[in-house]
């Protein structure tokens, strides 16, 4: 187990080989691979049970018995195992096209952009030691204190192993784990290796936050293996949809029981998962009352959505919503209107640089198509009707009186977009547009020719849209394609990735060494020094990344309150250093001009953000201020200098 990746390897590998050894299906494989990692952190919850490294170490030794049993037990069953025909069509529609975006994104590298989110997951999260100092909350989802960043950090060898290309492994690792999920999923329900392909570039153009592409937004959380462990735990309630008859209590309770569970631990990888759980139980409920009608199950169904509704009515609208509602229009997506009387809130994702748009719409066309048509079906395929209902239910869930609700009472508004993800967009556009082919086919004795191509221009046009940004005036359009975010070369944005930063990690260690009274004091220095550093060094950083006082306009008074009156006179500086507890001082020598092009695109954050970091009263200071306070100049490397106070007193 000393051998770097060495846990990594065997966790790939063992639900793998067994799956491929013994013919289990895909979703299985996911559940066993991605699940047991989910499970076994609960082992550290059990009064006198095993820590998290201890437990992680347990998953190991497990591992390594389920590779041995497969590859021990019977090994000529490989040979009839790897020259069964059968498996050709899995590995080019299922296991090809997600390891060759898995493989070209990790090759690429992810990027990581002071002050995103990927940039907290790697610098905060996986910066510090999570085995030792987090504890798992069975209940409710926390980060970091959750299965995924205790497991990935076992699995890669955070803290102390963090480097950028182990990032872009572990990125590459939950993409892989997503398309393994999605193309399994649509490769069942249409039985096409090209949909299949489709279903992985769909995913790769239009998943991500608003227009950040998903490799560089949450590739590094556990949004990514969280869904796959959602559609895997659905595969066989899904599956249970396209029989022609109904297929008994208990086996539907089996399935959903799969779900149920999934989509617990897929919960504690990312709390959003849960949408999707919710809705998946909600559009297989309402499909099977349609394929199988029966009075007593739509009356429990009924009554089970009005005391929802009920419940979700009685709550009060979320303390956040008035903050959001108050924002410009040009920027605001959340609105109000009044009906019978009532006032209701409605979201619409439509910001400046918003992608949701196009797929969403197209989404929704389809679905609106297939259940306008669903009456004269032949021999209708329950698990797309299913499908084509997830996104009539978002829209539902953003407009609708009292259904709405679930966005302004239980969601934050401003997280409410990611509903669009429980569409299903990547898989239920090509299962649709399939399904819609297969129906007009069967009833016309050959789909027209121009149904046909209207199908591939609908598809060919959502594609162009998502691969190309769109301007107006000069301006991006709510059409702007996350491409050029997926393609920005990691080079462009080494000033705010913090690899010019990281080098004085190890003279702030060295220091925290030799004085051990430093563990707990404060470092002074810029946002973004003090976001590069943070817990990998024993001392807390003044200011970081604190997305309510980012922008320069309230840095200085947000995180720096009353440091510019202070630099007037030594007493009043050296009362503020000592207020503050500061006992290190790291100054940046130079600030190289950056404009961030992804920060300019989406409007996210000021895009000279870094650099206007060189206005902040802080870089006023000098050795001479410093040396009148008690500090001297220990270290001068990097573009840094750095500060140690001399004296205790204010200990």
């Amino acid at each position: 187990m000393t051998v770097p990746l060495t846990p990594l390897l065997l966790a790939i590998a063992a639900p793998l080989l067994w799956g491929w050894r013994w013919r289990r299906p895909t979703w299985q494989i996911l559940v066993l691979g991605v699940g047991s990692w989910g499970a076994i952190g609960w082992l550290s919850l059990l009064p006198g049970g095993p820590g998290l490294r201890q437990a992680y170490g347990l998953m190991v030794g497990l591992d390594v018995l389920l590779v041995a049993a497969a590859l021990v037990v019977r090994p000529r069953r490989w040979r009839e195992r790897l020259a069964d025909r059968a498996l050709r069509r899995p590995l080019l529609a299922v296991l090809a096209p997600a390891l060759v975006c898995a493989v070209a994104l990790g090759w690429r590298g992810v990027i990581l952009e002071f002050p995103s989110d990927g940039f907290v997951y790697y610098a905060t999260y996986f910066g510090s030691d999570l085995l030792e100092t987090v504890q798992l909350d069975p209940f409710r989802y926390s980060a970091p204190a959750n299965w995924f960043f205790t497991a990935a950090s076992f699995l890669f060898g955070f803290p102390e192993a963090l480097e950028p290309w182990r990032a872009s492994l572990l990125a590459a690792l939950n993409t892989f784990l997503v398309l393994l999920a999605s193309c399994q999923l649509s490769l069942r329900l249409t039985g096409k290796v090209a949909l299949c392909w489709l279903t992985a570039l769909l995913f790769l153009l239009g998943m991500g936050h608003q227009n950040f592409s998903f490799f560089h937004q949450i590739a590094l959380n556990g949004t990514l293996p969280g869904l796959a462990l959602v559609m895997a735990g659905a595969t066989p309630l899904l599956g249970l949809l396209q029989r022609p008859g109904w297929p008994g209590t208990r086996r539907v309770g089996q399935a959903t029981a799969v779900l149920l569970v999934s989509g617990y631990f897929a919960y504690h990888a990312h709390g959003v998962t849960a949408f999707l759980t919710v809705n998946l139980l909600i559009v297989a409920c309402a499909a099977s009352l349609v394929l199988w009608p029966s009075r007593q199950r739509r009356v429990i169904g009924v009554v089970g959505a009005g005391l929802l509704l009920l419940a979700l009515n009685r709550l009060p609208w979320h303390p956040k919503l008035a903050s959001f509602y108050a924002w410009p229009e040009a920027m605001r997506f959340v609105h109000d209107y009044r009906l019978l009387g009532h006032r209701f809130f409605y979201f619409w994702p439509s910001l400046p640089v918003a992608t949701w748009e196009p797929v969403f719409l197209v989404a929704l066309g389809f679905s609106g198509v297939c259940l306008g048509l669903w009456r004269s079906w032949r021999q209708p395929p329950g698990a797309v009707l299913a499908l084509a209902l997830l996104a009539p239910l978002v829209l539902l869930e953003w407009w609708a009186p009292f259904v709405s609700d679930l966005v302004f009472k239980l969601i934050e508004p401003d997280s409410a977009y990611r509903l669009v993800w429980t569409c299903l967009f990547w898989i239920s556009i090509p299962a649709m547009a399939w399904a819609l082919d297969r129906r007009w086919r069967l009833s016309m004795q050959g789909a027209p020719s121009w149904m046909r191509r209207g199908l591939v221009a609908t598809i060919a046009g959502l594609i162009a849209v998502l691969a190309f940004p769109l301007d107006v005036g000069g301006r991006p359009n709510v059409f702007v394609s996350k491409v050029p975010h997926l393609l920005t070369p990691l080079e462009e944005v080494r000033p705010a990735d913090g690899a010019t930063i990281e080098p004085i990690l190890r003279p702030l260690d060295e220091l925290c060494d030799r004085d051990p009274l430093l563990k707990g004091r404060a470092l002074l220095s810029d946002p973004y020094v003090g976001a590069v550093v943070g817990k990998r060094q024993c001392l807390a950083p003044v200011a970081a990344r604190d997305i309510t006082k980012l922008a320069a306009s309230t840095v200085e008074s947000g995180q720096y309150p009353g440091l510019r009156r202070a630099l007037g006179s030594s007493a009043a500086l050296g009362a503020w250093l000592d207020r503050n507890r500061v006992d290190l001082v790291v100054l940046r020598e130079a600030y190289v001009p950056y404009d961030s092009r992804i920060g300019r695109a989406s409007n996210h954050w000021q895009p000279n953000l870094v650099s206007s970091y060189a206005d902040l009263s802080l870089n006023s200071l000098t050795t001479a201020q410093l040396q009148r306070v008690g500090f001297r100049l220990v270290r001068r490397e990097h573009g840094m200098r750095i500060y140690l106070r001399t004296r205790a007193a204010s200990r």
